[in-house]
């Protein structure tokens, strides 16, 4: 008889906490619940009583479990929760996801294209591709996903949760997780999330008495006062206020006679045991006797195998038809003992882990291991290839029979294949679990391959401390040979360089260069080649002599690699070759571009070919200005679903915002990916953020709120990155934009400082460009430095020769050259027409020497700069240029802001502050034409003011308008 209560008992304020969290998801504030108690007290009926309220608010939900089952399957609870959204068709079509689809293809099949995901991306972006998902799934509605029993999940799934749970505050989703009280990582994440105010905990406890008493009479249907004697002490005392072994309690006095219905209700029957079932086990087992000797006994090697189970290896265990495994499986389900498995119909599980390991507890020893040897035979000829959990299974079932070699042997298949699927972290326990199995005496060669696979899987996982204590061990022992050590430790040598660990780096590689012997071929040569030349290019001092030794080791390597071929080697090799060929020639670096393109293109390495074509696209915008190609390269990065190259590419993109003045773009594309790329603790490349959005406050001349992001940048470690030089280069240009040019060239000397001690990775930091210019103001510099500036191919890039242009036109004016400084400045004037603020800034630096060496228009560029930086709001530039001009001897309007700009018999009149400015330069005799270039409008709209002016102010034509202006001047 099934027994249990209609209405949650006991956990009022529980539902009124899960009810608040839904509120909150539906309304846009969404978070995470961790729901934590014993086994038994009611978290999966909590957990329908949340799904109930969530459907009945029309709210989407997705459910995922994990599982006892001894296998650790990478993200199964979240394969198993998306199964379920996708299945019922309620992902919509959205271009947000478009991008994120081939990760998440990871874990959804359909989402899978012909072609396998290939990216270089972090894990993370594949956290972050669950996130968007479920924003998108909630949006408008609000969508709750409840993942179950997370304290026997995957390391992988583990770190998605945390990631989910760190990130979910404002979005429209609410987790609701729960995980037994027992130690575990998942109690750890709840525990520590709860502390940090990112999650709230809901802490189960045992029912109180009264409690058990509403329990005990909503599963017989009656009153409290109605239950029999006896029967509330006898389930206090036995049951702990457990409401799950109250109804198996129940259940079980109903089956054996104890507690019986009269017509005058339930009494309790004397002469059979009262604590009968006493135990959970004892009540489980007696279940399973009822249903018959045969589907007791098949339940039992059901339960060896394991909490869940393939259903077609328990039918060659027990011998069963097809017809008798369905019956088996219908009368477990009906008496409360199974479940079958909605995401794998297979497969079944046991509806309580207590179920299992009742029933598996009354297996004797011996027949415990002949039933596991039956169970590992059947599970292994399922499928030759045991694909996804099986052959953890089948190792599991191996070492209960006392095989430890063969667990070993299955462990190691298990977590080679993790790590070829991207799941390092469970790579990484399965290949530890294969080293314990396996003896070192008898097995070196299997321990060997086991012993490098794991280094592979700790590389990847980002453990380079621990991969470093392996390669330790692995450089000392005698199982592998000195060419696999050799590889193994270039790369390790891959891994700290790319993630800046250059010492530790070039301890690999010089360990890896002992064991290679002059003799070594020239194919294991290459790859170590590659990664010292980019050790030599990005780490350490910079000096002609490494990038010189870089050179030749990349040079080697590539052609031996595009010869072999190695690929992979031969990109690598090509990606330095370009990086180092940028301080001679862009255009050299594009050959070598070109190459890596062509290779990874040849070779089907689609995540090359992109970084080949984002830096050839960059390269592209810095020469012209232009950003279609890094558009494209931008949407050919999201087609690939390489979230991290279209962020990189984002990030180009909003840098250049910055030089063409479309700050609030900038500062919005910097933001969406400064939270992402913070989300996914990418450092460097939120750094990068940082240093765009200093960039977009300097070019605006906002101090304060530059210097409120640099000490966010500074907090993150940024002054010692590669970022530090440019971030001076921009706090240069906020100084001269607030008349501060002392403080500009104190900054571009930082600049040539860092760059004369560090490699060169930036050549827009004002080094070939702004900072030439402020010598040569300065009278510290002269043709030489031009010369030698010129001669570097960072000189020609588009925003660089603006000021090398300007300087060289402030040389020729300096040497009476009048006619051809005039020529030069149009020629920077010309190079600087995608940057508006810095075509004005140049025009104000260049104006007072030309005023001062009389060349040029110099009033007509202050009225220009002045005009553009008054309406820019930049007024230390706008009241600079106001006062070269009155030292130039030209009249100059006062600039208020608005009307306020209007003197009050004017503005009595009806005259506009575009119409004061208008009647101001009528002042000064000047024509429609120049009035129009002044103020940026057209000629006839320069007509529409003059005749405004003439009748409001009564006036007959613009010689009385030019007289009222001086009488206003001079009242």
């Amino acid at each position: 008889m099934q027994v249990s209560s209609p209405i949650v008992i006991g956990r009022a304020e529980e539902l009124r906490l899960l009810d608040s969290a839904l509120s909150g998801a539906r309304a846009g504030c969404g978070g995470a619940v961790f729901m934590i108690a014993d086994a038994g007290l009611g978290k999966s009926r909590l957990v329908q009583e949340c799904i109930t309220l969530a459907t009945g608010s029309g709210m989407a939900v997705l459910r995922g479990r994990a599982t006892q089952a001894g296998a650790t399957v990478p993200y199964r609870p979240l394969t198993e929760a998306l199964f379920s959204i996708v299945r019922s068709g309620a992902v919509p079509d959205d271009p947000e996801l478009s991008p994120y689809r081939p990760a998440l293809g990871r874990l959804i099949p359909e989402w899978r294209d012909a072609l396998p995901y290939q990216s270089d991306d972090s894990p993370v972006v594949l956290a972050e591709s669950v996130l968007r998902l479920l924003s998108v799934v909630g949006r408008g509605r609000g969508a709750l996903i409840c993942l179950s029993d997370l304290q026997d999940c995957d390391a992988e799934t583990m770190s998605i949760v945390e990631y989910l749970v760190d990130n979910l505050a404002d979005l429209p989703v609410v987790l609701l997780a729960t995980v037994r009280s027992t130690p575990s990582p998942a109690l750890t994440l709840a525990q520590s999330s709860a502390r940090h105010r990112v999650a709230r905990l809901l802490e189960l406890t045992p029912l109180t008495d009264d409690q058990v008493a509403e329990l005990t009479a909503a599963c017989l249907g009656v009153e409290v006062p109605g239950l029999p004697p006896g029967v509330l002490p006898w389930l206090t005392q036995s049951a702990d206020g457990n409401p799950f072994i109250v109804e198996e309690l129940l259940r079980g006095g109903i089956d054996s006679g104890a507690l019986a219905r009269t017509g005058d209700g339930w009494r309790m029957v004397e002469g059979v045991p009262r604590d009968m079932p006493s135990t959970v086990a004892s009540s489980v087992n007696d279940r399973a006797r009822r249903l018959g000797p045969e589907w007791h006994n098949a339940l039992q090697a059901a339960a060896i195998i394991g909490r869940r189970f393939p259903l077609d290896a328990l039918r060659q265990v027990c011998g069963l038809g097809e017809d008798e495994l369905h019956a088996l499986v219908r009368a477990g389900s009906e008496a409360q003992l199974l479940a079958p498995s909605l995401s794998a119909p297979d497969w079944c599980t046991f509806r309580h882990a207590w179920t299992a390991d009742a029933l598996a507890s009354g297996v004797l020893p011996a027949q415990r291991r002949m039933l596991a040897a039956a169970a590992a035979n059947a599970v292994e000829s399922l499928d030759p290839d045991l694909p996804g959990e099986l052959c953890q299974l089948a190792a599991r079932l191996r070492l209960a029979t006392g095989d430890r070699a063969a667990a070993g042997v299955l462990y190691a298949r298990a977590g080679r294949r993790a790590l070829g699927e991207g799941a390092a972290a469970s790579a990484e326990k399965l290949l530890d679990r294969a080293l314990e199995l396996l003896p070192a005496d008898s097995h070196p060669d299997r321990r060997a391959e086991v012993l490098e696979s794991l280094l592979y899987a700790l590389t990847e996982a980002g453990d380079v401390e621990r991969a470093l204590r392996r390669g330790a061990d692995l450089y000392g022992s005698v199982l592998l040979s000195p060419e696999q050590r050799a590889e193994l430790l270039t790369r390790l040598a891959w891994v700290c360089v790319v993630g800046g660990h250059w010492e530790k780096a070039a301890e690999q590689v010089a360990l890896a260069r002992r064991l290679l012997t002059d003799s070594a071929a020239a194919g294991q040569l290459a790859p170590l080649d590659v990664v010292e030349a980019h050790l030599l290019t990005l780490a350490g001092s910079q000096g002609d002599d490494r990038a010189a030794r870089a050179e030749e080791l990349a040079l080697r390597a590539v052609r031996t690699a595009e010869e072999v071929p190695l690929p992979t080697s031969a990109c690598q090799g090509r990606q330095v070759l370009a990086l180092l060929a940028r301080r001679h020639s862009f255009d050299e670096a594009d050959v070598h571009l070109r190459h890596m393109f062509a290779t990874a293109d040849a070779h089907g390495l689609p995540i090359w070919r992109l970084r080949a074509q984002i830096r050839l696209a960059t390269n592209e915008l810095m020469r012209t200005g232009e950003a279609e190609q890094i558009q494209l390269a931008r949407q050919a990065a999201l087609t690939l679903g390489a979230v991290t190259a279209a962020a990189q590419a984002d990030a180009t993109i909003a840098m250049q915002q910055v030089l063409y003045c479309e700050f609030e773009q900038a500062e919005a594309l910097a933001d969406r990916l400064l939270e992402s790329t913070a989300r996914m603790h990418q450092e460097g490349e939120s750094q990068f953020c940082l240093v765009i959005k200093i960039a977009a406050q300097a070019h605006q001349g906002r101090r304060e709120g530059m210097r409120a992001i640099l000490a966010e940048f500074r907090r993150r470690g940024g002054e010692q990155s590669f970022h530090a030089p440019v971030v001076f280069g921009h706090r240069a240009i906020c100084a001269l934009l607030g008349e501060d040019r002392p403080g500009a060239e104190a900054e571009m000397a930082r600049v040539r400082e860092w760059e004369r001690t560090h490699p060169t990775i930036y050549y827009q930091s004002g080094r070939y460009g702004l900072g030439v210019l402020l010598e040569v103001l300065a009278d510290r510099a002269g043709e030489e430095l031009l010369a030698e500036t010129r001669a570097a191919h960072a000189a020609q890039l588009r925003w660089n020769l603006q000021f090398v242009l300007a300087a060289e036109a402030v040389l020729l004016g300096r040497t009476g050259q009048a006619v051809a400084a005039g020529a030069k400045l149009a020629e920077a004037q010309a190079a600087a027409a995608p940057f508006p603020m810095a075509r004005h800034l140049v025009l104000r630096l260049v104006a007072e020497a030309a005023l001062a060496d009389r060349w040029g228009t110099p009033v007509d560029w202050l009225r220009a700069a002045e005009e553009y930086f008054h309406g820019s709001d930049v007024a230390a530039l706008a009241g600079a240029c106001r006062a070269l001009l009155r030292k130039a001897g030209v009249r100059v309007m006062q600039r208020r802001s608005g009307n306020d700009a209007v003197p009050s018999q004017l503005a009595g009149k009806g005259v506009t502050a575009r119409e004061y400015e208008v009647l101001m330069l009528l002042g000064e005799r000047r024509a429609n034409p120049e009035i129009a270039k002044l103020l940026f409008i057209s000629p006839r709209t320069v007509e529409k003011h003059v005749a405004s002016l003439m009748v409001k102010l009564d006036r007959a034509d613009r010689k009385e308008l030019s007289a009222l202006v001086t009488a206003l001047e001079l009242s």
